[in-house]
């Protein structure tokens, strides 16, 4: 799925392209699944004559602000995708569907003209992403006022992280994948939060350390930042991230660190957490550990 630097990604290239332009035509499906409250002509004639006024992203939530006191809120479920046309899309690295190189791409779910002869289309393979109007400012919307905080927009004061982690038993994977909590972290952003800051992903959140909460928090902003800061391009991430690496599960071999550490997978909330036991011990042995070193 794609996660917050991805779709951050797409909120630059539309900023970057669509912004100050007006709405001079709209195509968009009669699809009751993607679109979750005006389809089709009611949305074409909704949209068109409005001018695009800014671009704004929250979590994994989008959405454009446009003339008439209207935002157009967007979601990219498993698959969904923006493209500008003549312009790099906006990617996400783990799908595998062919859009095709014609104008509109396949899949396409929305499509926009704006002036200057800008075209955006929205594709979505797998009909899993959303999109819905909403009259007001998008902060308002529920979608979006129920979401907890931003790692890169509105990161919480360390106090306020420990405490709130400290309320929360459950495994720190499952907590750190909660929208309302830390909106924009999916699946493979925990896990290099975790795997950098050594911790087990099914380790109880409450059980966690002030020291190891503060190295949590750091490590959650710096990766989220450095993701963006790279425009979601995944060959330029750091070397020594496990994102590298993960990926070679199931391809005949067994996934392995560079220096040879052994890279396992466990399922923590139904999602599958790739984590290096050698670094990231179990719960279970992390507090034997300690009782051994208080016996001392």
């Amino acid at each position: 799925m794609p996660e917050l630097p991805d779709v951050e990604r797409a909120r630059k290239l539309l900023q970057a392209c669509c912004v100050g332009k007006k709405i001079s035509n709209v195509t968009a499906a009669d699809d009751s699944i993607v679109f979750t409250n005006e389809r089709g002509r009611e949305l074409e004639t909704l949209l068109a004559g409005r001018k695009l006024l800014d671009v704004g992203r929250r979590g994994k939530q989008f959405w454009l602000t446009l003339s008439g006191g209207l935002c157009l809120l967007m979601h990219f479920g498993m698959t969904g995708e923006i493209h500008v046309q003549g312009e790099k899309q906006s990617h996400y690295r783990k799908i595998d569907v062919d859009v095709g190189t014609e104008w509109p791409p396949r899949f396409t779910k929305f499509e926009m003209e704006l002036t200057g002869k800008v075209r955006v289309a929205f594709t979505d393979p797998r009909r899993l992403g959303r999109i819905r109007t909403f009259a007001g400012d998008a902060a308002d919307c529920p979608t979006i006022s129920k979401l907890g905080f931003d790692p890169v927009l509105d990161p919480p004061e360390l106090g306020v992280f420990q405490e709130a982690v400290s309320r929360r038993r459950m495994p720190i994977k499952s907590l750190l994948l909660s929208q309302d909590f830390s909106a924009g972290v999916g699946n493979w952003i925990a896990d290099e939060v975790l795997y950098q800051s050594r911790i087990h992903p099914q380790q109880l959140a409450s059980t966690l350390s002030e020291p190891q909460t503060a190295v949590l928090l750091q490590q959650l902003k710096d990766i989220c930042n450095k993701a963006v800061e790279v425009n979601a391009e995944s060959k330029l991430f750091p070397e020594d991230w496990l994102f590298h690496y993960r990926w070679s599960k199931g391809k005949g071999r067994k996934p392995a660190m560079p220096s040879g550490l052994r890279i396992e997978f466990v399922t923590v909330g139904g999602r599958t957490s790739a984590f290096v036991p050698d670094l990231q011990p179990a719960p279970s042995a992390t507090r034997k550990r300690k009782a051994k070193s208080d016996d001392d």
